[in-house]
């Protein structure tokens, strides 16, 4: 019976208000990828997300992530199980070149570092934060030179991600960002995005509602989010912590403890169905891990694990 390599990567919510271009979170939200070797020509399948819209070649992200360590894609069968809608904001592509570097890593024994595999998704995909946040989990900065550090946040820290049904392409959404901006609009931000790591790491959730307005980006992208305003009208009620635009939009994080996700939901509904807005809510959480890759036969698990090291 041919073996099948399963990678599964989740989706990323990039800036998280103040953290412009540094803060990412992982969700518990998966796309999986599943590679069987067998005599052949590449054969890629998407089903899900992206279907009939993704193309099915070497040029798919999943392939070209491959190449970078694979010198023939031949003899691959590739299936693509996506959940993570595309030009949402939520890192379809940072997903789809990690899952394929964690496979070409593990199908090519190729032993590439943390970093090797990090510098490689930043070129592919251009973004560190949502790349660096999908291959180690949790919530992560980067800094200069792609250094990347995890943050220890409380594990009832949760979100309801509203997703509009029309897509905001990134190079779109980069385009109405101005060429400079205000000092004083630097430096709120930059102090908002301090008190958020503090707020953070210290387990203080309730200073969340002071400290996620952004001056950097957000105010210039809001007009591309559908029913921005009545979502952060929910902002001290059903629990609702803060809103955020989810990296470039239009989807928004509505923040909130996991305890209060059912009761936030009922209400964002509401204001949902009174704007007439074409957008569903899905309940997420933080995603503890990053990119996740087994062999289905179980033998194989430990030279997964040596590959991937």
């Amino acid at each position: 019976m041919a073996e099948s390599l399963v990678v599964t990567a989740p989706a990323t919510s990039a800036n998280l208000g103040p953290g412009f271009d540094v803060l990412a979170a992982a969700l518990d939200f998966t796309n999986a990828v599943i590679i069987t070797r067998r005599p052949g020509p590449l054969d890629i399948r998407v089903t899900g997300e992206g279907a009939g819209e993704v193309p099915e070649d070497e040029t798919n992200l999943i392939c070209r992530a491959l190449a970078e360590g694979l010198d023939s894609l031949d003899g691959l069968e590739i299936e693509c199980r996506n959940r993570i809608p595309l030009g949402r904001g939520l890192g379809s592509s940072a997903a789809a070149v990690c899952a394929g570097l964690i496979a070409a890593n593990a199908l090519g024994s190729l032993r590439w570092t943390p970093a090797d595999i990090l510098a490689r998704a930043i070129r592919l995909e251009g973004h560190a934060d949502n790349s660096a946040a999908c291959l180690n989990g949790g919530i992560v900065a980067v800094g200069a030179g792609h250094q990347t550090i995890r943050l220890e946040v409380p594990r009832s820290l949760a979100f309801l991600a509203a997703i509009p049904l029309e897509k905001v392409s990134t190079s779109h959404a980069r385009a109405a960002l101005p060429g400079g901006i205000p000092i004083r609009d630097a430096a709120l931000t930059l102090a908002n995005g301090i008190c958020l790591v503090l707020a953070l790491t210290q387990g203080n959730l309730d200073d969340l509602p002071a400290v996620l307005e952004d001056w950097l980006h957000e105010p210039y992208r809001g007009a591309a989010v559908p029913a921005l305003d009545a979502i952060r009208g929910l902002v001290g009620t059903h629990g609702c912590l803060g809103v955020t635009i989810s990296g470039s939009g239009p989807t928004t994080l509505l923040w909130c403890r996991d305890s209060d996700l059912a009761a936030l939901e009922v209400a964002a509904t509401e204001v949902l169905v009174r704007a007439n807005a074409a957008t569903h809510l899905v309940p997420m959480r933080i995603a503890q891990t990053g990119v996740r890759a087994r062999w289905t036969a179980l033998g194989d698990a430990p030279r997964l694990e040596r590959s991937i090291g």
